[in-house]
């Protein structure tokens, strides 16, 4: 019996978990490298390669755009990285359109009851 529990709670985590794992690895590493920072909170993001060009010293110069929806508002950032190996060494934003970032406030908080 606890093994037929065991089952169903393994599948009901696979059915319901993101179907990352059929991305590719480009797309996988500038998740876990750059986007997810950007796309914290999201509930969902999507990441599209627009060019992968290789270079002669092995890396790569990549251009992808990711966008999601939070609430009623659309994020939109595409950038261009360099890529060595399974390491994003660098990049720098091209477009951006939708939510700002989220800048913690400086000073201090005051609170009232």
């Amino acid at each position: 019996m606890r093994l037929l529990c065991l089952f169903g709670t393994v599948m009901l985590l696979c059915c319901t978990a993101p179907a990352f794992a059929d991305e590719p690895q480009l797309v996988a590493l500038l998740r876990v490298q750059a986007f997810n920072k950007v796309f914290e909170g999201f509930d969902f993001y999507h990441v599209t390669i627009e060019a992968d060009l290789a270079q002669e010293d092995g890396s790569h110069e990549v251009t992808a755009v990711a966008s999601g929806n939070f609430l009623d508002s659309t994020r939109r950032v595409k950038a261009l990285f360099l890529i060595v190996g399974d390491t994003l060494i660098g990049g720098q934003v091209l477009e951006e359109k939708g939510l700002p970032p989220c800048l913690p406030s400086s000073g201090t908080h005051a609170s009232s009851l």
